[in-house]
Order: C-alpha cells, then sequence, then structure tokens
C-alpha cells in the first residue's frame, strides 16, 4: 500500500478522519480531566469510551487476515478499502489506548498488554514503511524480475538454455555422453532473450525467442568443466550454491580467467551464459528483497493474535471491577 504520488489522495479521507478524532479524543480527555481536577483512568467515562472504541478498532484490524485468507471471495469491500482502513484506524489506536490507560501503565497484565500492542504498532509501520520503497529497489535492481513462486522455475529455464549452449559448443557435457560433436552442419540452439518492445502507451519486458547457430568449438573443454563445476550448481541453486558466481566482481574474474583459456569461437557463448548467471544473481536479489518485504508479517501476526488475546483478558478482568 503506497502513501505517495497519485495514491496519497486515496488516504486524504481517512488522515482527516483521524485527525479529526485524535483531536477530539484529547479534548475531551484533558477537558475532563481539569474539571476533575486529576487525569482520569480507563475506568472514567472518557477512559472507559477509549478503551471501547480502541478495542473494536484492534478487533477490526484483526478481521484483516481472515477477509484476506479464508474470505477473499467474499465481497466485503475490495482489498485495498480494507488496508487503508487497517493502516489509519490502526494509527487511531495509538492516541485511544494512550488515554485510556491516563497515561500509566497498571498492573501486569495492562502493562504486557501496553508492551504488546507497542509491538504490534512497531511491527505494522514498520511493515507498511518497506512497502514505500522496497519495491521501488526491486524494481531498479532487478530488470529480470518474475513472480517470486516462478524464480526456481526460471532458473531452470536458464539452466536448460546454458546447456543447449555448452552442449552445442563441447559436443558432450557429461563424461558418459556419447554424443558425437557436429562436424559441417552448426546445431540450431533456442535461446529466450529479454526485450523491451512499447506497443501504444504501454512498455514492458516481453521474451523473444532467438534462433542461435552454434558450432561445435575445438578447445572448448575448459568451458564444459566450468559449466559442470561453476555455472551449473549456481544457475539451480543460486545463494545456496556457494559459488563464486553468487557475487558479480569473483564471477567477472571467474569468466575473464575462463575466457582466456577459450578459443575465440567458443566467446560468444561464453558471452550468452555469462547474461544467463547475471540474471540468476538477479533472481536472488529478488527472493532477498521479497524476504525483507514481507517477512515483517511473521512478526506482526503472531504478536495481533497475541494481543487480541490479552485484550479479552484484559476486558474481562476489568469487567469485575465495573
Amino acid at each position: 500500500m503506497l502513501l505517495t504520488g497519485k495514491d496519497f489522495a486515496q488516504h486524504r479521507f481517512w488522515i482527516v478522519l483521524i485527525t479529526i478524532g485524535t483531536i477530539a479524543s484529547c479534548a475531551w480527555y484533558f477537558l475532563a480531566s481539569y474539571l476533575a481536577q486529576r487525569l482520569l483512568s480507563g475506568s472514567s467515562g472518557p477512559g472507559l469510551a477509549f478503551g471501547v472504541v480502541g478495542g473494536a478498532i484492534i478487533f477490526f484490524e484483526f478481521l484483516l487476515w481472515p477477509r484476506k485468507a479464508l474470505f477473499r471471495a467474499w465481497r466485503i469491500g475490495s482489498a485495498q478499502r480494507w488496508l487503508r482502513a487497517h493502516i489509519w484506524l490502526g494509527l487511531f489506536t495509538v492516541p485511544l489506548i494512550v488515554l485510556h490507560s491516563g497515561f500509566r501503565l497498571g498492573g501486569l497484565l495492562p502493562t504486557a498488554l501496553m508492551i504488546l500492542f507497542t509491538a504490534v504498532i512497531v511491527s505494522g509501520v514498520t511493515g507498511l514503511a518497506l512497502q514505500q520503497f522496497v519495491p521501488r529497489i526491486m524494481l531498479d535492481a532487478v530488470s529480470a524480475e518474475t513472480i517470486y513462486a516462478q524464480i526456481q522455475h526460471v532458473a531452470e529455464w536458464h539452466n536448460r538454455d546454458a546447456e543447449r549452449l555448452v552442449r552445442a559448443t563441447c559436443g558432450k557435457i557429461e563424461e558418459d555422453e556419447s554424443a558425437d560433436a557436429p562436424e559441417d552442419e552448426a546445431e540450431r540452439t533456442y535461446l529466450a532473450v529479454e526485450a523491451t518492445e512499447k506497443i501504444g502507451a504501454w512498455q514492458g519486458k516481453v521474451l523473444l525467442t532467438s534462433r542461435l547457430p552454434i558450432r561445435f568449438v575445438n578447445g572448448s573443454e575448459p568451458l564444459r568443466r566450468a559449466y559442470l563445476n561453476e555455472i551449473r550448481p549456481f544457475l539451480l541453486g543460486g545463494k545456496r550454491s556457494h559459488s563464486v558466481l553468487r557475487f558479480a566482481g569473483p564471477a567477472a574474474q571467474f569468466f575473464d580467467e575462463l575466457r582466456l583459456k577459450l578459443p575465440a569461437p567458443a566467446h560468444a557463448v561464453l558471452d550468452q551464459i555469462v547474461e544467463l548467471c547475471g540474471k540468476r544473481r538477479q533472481l536472488d536479489v529478488q527472493s532477498r528483497l521479497h524476504a525483507v518485504l514481507h517477512g515483517w508479517l511473521f512478526v506482526h501476526l503472531p504478536l495481533s493474535v497475541l494481543l487480541v488475546v490479552l485484550m479479552v483478558a484484559h476486558l474481562v478482568t476489568a469487567l469485575q471491577y465495573i
């Protein structure tokens, strides 16, 4: 959920509403406290009202999870509207809960509840902040970005392309293969090549099929060994492969040394493999950024569940003294 640019206009209603609500709540609390000659607690009229409204909002905030996970098909408002309400009502609970507490922590349960409430708010704000800049970083740093769930599939696709290139150039890959090197006819290898096309006002990345005639190259054995020992493990495993190709600097040095060992006709094939390894590194960057972008939910959601449980316990305890 973005809060900048054209998306900001969709948040103006909530910003105005929450600002007015916060000012009105503070004015009511401090006026009532002034008349009572003391800071009112949660058992006072204003404190009780703030607690009820704040608790209801917290329960509503928690409903976003079942709305997204269990009742996605239900037409109970759009997901974007739920998210906007979730963000701004969640922030509105901060002044409500602070006013409800009377600026005091109280006993063990209220203290634990306030600490947990603070952790939920901080984790939520952290997640919101990450959503503002991580996608932009991903867009700038990962030109080969794909659907996150398809990263391994795309990596296997890249490896198949590299394998076809090596097989066409070296004649065989594994030691026990009996494939003979092509003599007169060039082997035709099909590769997916990324390109940018513009159709009308829309511009985006597309995959084009490139038909490359590649001949067997004598003396290309170093390329075959490099593919088996470093390139294939990296293309399939990425950062998990512990390969030197995980980093751009060592990878450039590795390929420069390999280029010196290969005859000139194999250099064009090596350039294609270098490009495929670069795309694999970008997929690893995308995977890391995706973990950063969504990892906060593994903190925010469990804390929210615990907050609702403690809130119910606090309500039951408080009713005993009314």
